[in-house]
Protein backbone atom coordinates (compact mmCIF):
# COMPACT_ATOMS: atom_id res chain seq x y z
CA UNK A 1 0.00 0.00 0.00
CA UNK A 2 1.51 3.33 -0.88
CA UNK A 3 0.01 6.61 0.43
CA UNK A 4 0.36 9.87 -1.76
CA UNK A 5 -0.35 13.03 -0.83
CA UNK A 6 -1.44 16.22 -3.04
CA UNK A 7 -0.43 19.42 -1.37
CA UNK A 8 0.21 22.91 -2.60
CA UNK A 9 -0.85 26.02 0.05
CA UNK A 10 -2.30 27.36 -2.15
CA UNK A 11 -5.84 27.18 -3.88
CA UNK A 12 -7.36 26.88 -6.77
CA UNK A 13 -4.34 25.20 -8.57
CA UNK A 14 -6.54 22.16 -9.21
CA UNK A 15 -5.60 19.59 -5.65
CA UNK A 16 -8.67 18.04 -5.04
CA UNK A 17 -10.23 18.28 -8.60
CA UNK A 18 -6.76 15.97 -9.18
CA UNK A 19 -7.55 13.27 -6.69
CA UNK A 20 -10.70 12.79 -7.03
CA UNK A 21 -10.19 12.34 -10.63
CA UNK A 22 -6.96 10.20 -10.64
CA UNK A 23 -8.40 7.86 -8.01
CA UNK A 24 -11.46 7.29 -10.34
CA UNK A 25 -8.85 6.62 -13.25
CA UNK A 26 -6.75 4.67 -11.14
CA UNK A 27 -9.63 2.28 -10.02
CA UNK A 28 -10.59 1.98 -13.78
CA UNK A 29 -7.27 0.37 -14.19
CA UNK A 30 -7.68 -2.03 -11.39
CA UNK A 31 -6.36 -0.71 -8.70
CA UNK A 32 -8.40 -0.33 -5.51
CA UNK A 33 -8.01 2.93 -3.99
CA UNK A 34 -8.28 4.74 -0.84
CA UNK A 35 -8.96 8.76 -0.59
CA UNK A 36 -8.19 10.42 2.71
CA UNK A 37 -9.87 14.02 2.32
CA UNK A 38 -7.91 16.30 4.93
CA UNK A 39 -9.34 19.22 3.44
CA UNK A 40 -12.10 20.77 5.72
CA UNK A 41 -13.73 22.08 3.38
CA UNK A 42 -14.90 18.69 1.85
CA UNK A 43 -14.70 19.09 -2.01
CA UNK A 44 -13.40 15.37 -2.16
CA UNK A 45 -16.16 14.32 -0.15
CA UNK A 46 -18.79 15.94 -1.76
CA UNK A 47 -17.41 14.64 -5.36
CA UNK A 48 -16.87 10.97 -4.54
CA UNK A 49 -19.77 10.55 -2.04
CA UNK A 50 -21.96 12.99 -3.92
CA UNK A 51 -23.31 13.83 -0.87
CA UNK A 52 -23.20 17.22 1.57
CA UNK A 53 -20.04 16.58 3.76
CA UNK A 54 -21.88 17.03 6.40
CA UNK A 55 -24.05 13.91 6.14
CA UNK A 56 -21.25 12.07 7.06
CA UNK A 57 -20.87 11.50 10.80
CA UNK A 58 -17.59 9.76 10.75
CA UNK A 59 -15.19 12.09 9.77
CA UNK A 60 -11.68 11.99 9.55
CA UNK A 61 -11.48 14.49 12.32
CA UNK A 62 -13.25 12.10 14.79
CA UNK A 63 -10.82 9.46 13.59
CA UNK A 64 -7.74 11.45 14.33
CA UNK A 65 -9.28 12.24 18.21
CA UNK A 66 -11.56 9.04 18.70
CA UNK A 67 -9.77 6.37 20.65
CA UNK A 68 -12.68 3.94 19.98
CA UNK A 69 -13.38 5.06 16.78
CA UNK A 70 -11.88 2.62 13.81
CA UNK A 71 -10.91 3.21 10.20
CA UNK A 72 -13.31 0.74 9.22
CA UNK A 73 -16.22 2.57 10.81
CA UNK A 74 -15.16 5.83 8.68
CA UNK A 75 -14.98 4.15 5.42
CA UNK A 76 -17.57 4.98 2.84
CA UNK A 77 -18.26 3.29 -0.28
CA UNK A 78 -18.30 5.95 -3.36
CA UNK A 79 -19.97 5.67 -7.21
CA UNK A 80 -16.75 6.41 -8.17
CA UNK A 81 -15.46 3.07 -7.13
CA UNK A 82 -13.31 4.53 -4.70
CA UNK A 83 -13.56 4.65 -0.93
CA UNK A 84 -13.26 7.59 1.07
CA UNK A 85 -12.33 8.33 4.74
CA UNK A 86 -14.47 11.79 4.82
CA UNK A 87 -14.46 15.06 6.15
CA UNK A 88 -16.42 18.22 6.87
CA UNK A 89 -15.31 21.42 8.55
CA UNK A 90 -16.24 20.01 11.51
CA UNK A 91 -12.81 18.21 11.61
CA UNK A 92 -10.71 21.41 11.83
CA UNK A 93 -11.50 22.31 15.04
CA UNK A 94 -12.15 19.19 16.39
CA UNK A 95 -8.08 18.21 15.31
CA UNK A 96 -7.17 21.59 17.29
CA UNK A 97 -8.52 20.29 20.52
CA UNK A 98 -5.75 17.50 20.84
CA UNK A 99 -3.22 18.51 23.03
CA UNK A 100 0.38 19.93 21.59
CA UNK A 101 2.10 16.94 22.81
CA UNK A 102 -0.46 14.32 21.10
CA UNK A 103 1.62 11.58 19.11
CA UNK A 104 -2.22 12.20 17.33
CA UNK A 105 -0.98 15.33 15.68
CA UNK A 106 1.74 13.92 13.92
CA UNK A 107 1.05 10.14 13.53
CA UNK A 108 -2.70 9.69 14.29
CA UNK A 109 -3.28 9.51 9.91
CA UNK A 110 -0.56 6.72 9.84
CA UNK A 111 -1.50 4.75 12.63
CA UNK A 112 -5.05 4.91 12.11
CA UNK A 113 -3.83 3.77 7.81
CA UNK A 114 -1.67 0.69 9.31
CA UNK A 115 -5.04 -1.48 10.00
CA UNK A 116 -5.91 -0.75 6.26
CA UNK A 117 -2.81 -2.71 5.02
CA UNK A 118 -3.27 -4.91 2.44
CA UNK A 119 -6.61 -3.54 1.84
CA UNK A 120 -5.43 -1.25 -0.63
CA UNK A 121 -3.29 -0.50 -3.19
CA UNK A 122 -2.95 3.23 -3.43
CA UNK A 123 -4.37 5.73 -0.68
CA UNK A 124 -4.40 9.61 -2.00
CA UNK A 125 -4.86 12.77 0.29
CA UNK A 126 -5.94 15.32 -0.34
CA UNK A 127 -3.99 17.90 2.05
CA UNK A 128 -5.39 21.36 3.13
CA UNK A 129 -4.06 24.29 1.73
CA UNK A 130 -1.78 25.73 4.19
CA UNK A 131 1.73 25.09 4.76
CA UNK A 132 1.97 24.04 8.19
CA UNK A 133 -0.86 22.69 11.13
CA UNK A 134 -1.71 18.90 12.48
CA UNK A 135 -3.50 17.81 9.58
CA UNK A 136 -0.85 18.41 6.86
CA UNK A 137 1.47 17.19 9.36
CA UNK A 138 -0.20 14.02 9.89
CA UNK A 139 -0.36 13.61 5.42
CA UNK A 140 3.24 14.41 5.43
CA UNK A 141 4.14 11.63 8.24
CA UNK A 142 1.67 8.97 6.79
CA UNK A 143 3.00 9.01 2.89
CA UNK A 144 5.46 7.52 0.64
CA UNK A 145 4.90 10.47 -1.72
CA UNK A 146 3.60 13.88 -2.67
CA UNK A 147 2.22 15.24 -5.72
CA UNK A 148 2.73 18.89 -6.49
CA UNK A 149 -0.25 20.32 -8.58
CA UNK A 150 0.87 23.19 -10.50
CA UNK A 151 -1.54 26.01 -12.24
CA UNK A 152 -0.02 26.08 -15.78
CA UNK A 153 -1.02 29.39 -16.89
CA UNK A 154 -0.70 31.87 -13.28
CA UNK A 155 3.22 34.26 -13.52
CA UNK A 156 2.85 33.34 -9.90
CA UNK A 157 3.25 29.47 -10.50
CA UNK A 158 6.54 28.92 -8.62
CA UNK A 159 5.98 31.84 -5.79
CA UNK A 160 6.24 29.59 -2.57
CA UNK A 161 7.36 26.32 -4.33
CA UNK A 162 10.84 26.61 -2.41
CA UNK A 163 9.42 27.10 1.25
CA UNK A 164 6.88 24.59 0.88
CA UNK A 165 9.26 21.66 0.07
CA UNK A 166 11.77 22.91 2.48
CA UNK A 167 8.42 22.54 5.34
CA UNK A 168 7.72 19.11 3.53
CA UNK A 169 11.50 18.97 3.79
CA UNK A 170 11.82 19.69 7.55
CA UNK A 171 8.44 17.77 8.90
CA UNK A 172 9.80 14.93 6.96
CA UNK A 173 13.00 14.82 9.32
CA UNK A 174 11.23 15.83 12.46
CA UNK A 175 8.88 12.84 12.15
CA UNK A 176 10.53 10.86 10.22
CA UNK A 177 8.54 9.85 7.20
CA UNK A 178 10.16 8.84 4.31
CA UNK A 179 7.96 10.99 2.19
CA UNK A 180 9.47 12.21 -1.21
CA UNK A 181 8.32 14.32 -4.48
CA UNK A 182 6.54 11.76 -6.83
CA UNK A 183 6.24 14.66 -9.39
CA UNK A 184 4.87 18.31 -10.23
CA UNK A 185 1.40 18.07 -12.33
CA UNK A 186 1.01 21.13 -14.41
CA UNK A 187 -3.09 21.55 -14.43
CA UNK A 188 -5.29 24.48 -15.89
CA UNK A 189 -2.69 24.53 -18.80
CA UNK A 190 -2.96 26.34 -22.76
CA UNK A 191 0.50 26.13 -24.65
CA UNK A 192 -1.37 27.77 -27.31
CA UNK A 193 -1.33 30.95 -24.99
CA UNK A 194 2.26 32.94 -25.04
CA UNK A 195 1.48 33.06 -21.17
CA UNK A 196 0.94 28.85 -20.72
CA UNK A 197 4.13 28.41 -22.63
CA UNK A 198 6.43 30.70 -21.10
CA UNK A 199 5.06 29.37 -17.45
CA UNK A 200 5.22 25.47 -18.52
CA UNK A 201 8.81 26.27 -19.72
CA UNK A 202 9.84 27.69 -16.15
CA UNK A 203 8.20 24.76 -14.34
CA UNK A 204 10.23 22.48 -16.08
CA UNK A 205 13.55 24.25 -15.70
CA UNK A 206 12.67 24.44 -12.15
CA UNK A 207 11.67 20.37 -11.72
CA UNK A 208 13.34 18.87 -14.36
CA UNK A 209 12.92 15.51 -14.87
CA UNK A 210 10.53 15.76 -11.80
CA UNK A 211 7.46 17.13 -14.25
CA UNK A 212 5.06 14.83 -15.35
CA UNK A 213 4.94 14.56 -18.90
CA UNK A 214 0.58 14.63 -18.69
CA UNK A 215 -0.45 17.66 -18.37
CA UNK A 216 -4.29 18.74 -17.68
CA UNK A 217 -5.31 21.15 -20.35
CA UNK A 218 -7.61 23.54 -19.66
CA UNK A 219 -11.08 22.91 -20.55
CA UNK A 220 -14.48 23.64 -19.53
CA UNK A 221 -16.04 20.20 -19.55
CA UNK A 222 -13.52 19.61 -15.87
CA UNK A 223 -15.33 23.04 -14.81
CA UNK A 224 -19.24 21.53 -15.07
CA UNK A 225 -18.10 18.43 -14.21
CA UNK A 226 -16.90 20.10 -10.90
CA UNK A 227 -19.69 22.49 -10.82
CA UNK A 228 -22.22 19.15 -10.65
CA UNK A 229 -20.03 17.87 -7.81
CA UNK A 230 -18.96 15.03 -10.18
CA UNK A 231 -15.55 13.15 -11.56
CA UNK A 232 -15.26 14.30 -15.33
CA UNK A 233 -14.90 10.67 -16.36
CA UNK A 234 -18.11 10.14 -14.96
CA UNK A 235 -19.50 13.43 -16.05
CA UNK A 236 -18.01 13.08 -19.90
CA UNK A 237 -16.35 9.72 -20.68
CA UNK A 238 -15.19 11.26 -23.74
CA UNK A 239 -14.20 14.75 -22.77
CA UNK A 240 -10.59 16.34 -23.16
CA UNK A 241 -10.42 15.80 -19.30
CA UNK A 242 -11.21 12.61 -18.82
CA UNK A 243 -8.80 11.95 -21.64
CA UNK A 244 -5.87 13.99 -19.28
CA UNK A 245 -6.64 12.21 -15.74
CA UNK A 246 -6.94 8.80 -17.30
CA UNK A 247 -3.32 9.23 -19.26
CA UNK A 248 -1.75 11.25 -15.59
CA UNK A 249 -3.07 7.77 -13.87
CA UNK A 250 -1.59 5.40 -16.09
CA UNK A 251 1.72 7.54 -15.42
CA UNK A 252 1.51 8.02 -11.87
CA UNK A 253 1.41 3.90 -11.47
CA UNK A 254 4.23 3.80 -13.31
CA UNK A 255 6.15 6.46 -11.40
CA UNK A 256 4.87 4.81 -8.37
CA UNK A 257 6.63 1.21 -9.27
CA UNK A 258 9.57 2.57 -11.35
CA UNK A 259 10.55 4.69 -7.82
CA UNK A 260 9.64 1.09 -5.38
CA UNK A 261 12.21 -0.97 -7.92
CA UNK A 262 15.30 1.45 -7.74
CA UNK A 263 14.62 1.79 -3.64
Amino acid sequence: MRVISFANYKGGVGKTTSVVNTARALADEGYKVLVVDLDPQGNSTLTLSRKNPFEHENTVGRLLTEKDLSTAQCLVPTPAGVDLLPTNLNSYPLVSTLPPNSAKRIYGLKNKLQDLTGKYDLVMVDCPPQIEGALITNAIAASDYYVLPIEGESVYALQGVDHLIQTIDLIRDDTGSDIRLLGALVTMVDTRTSAGRVVKEAIDRYFKDMVFDTVIRRNTTINKANLKSMCVCDFDPKSMGCQDYRSFATEIAARINSFRVKS
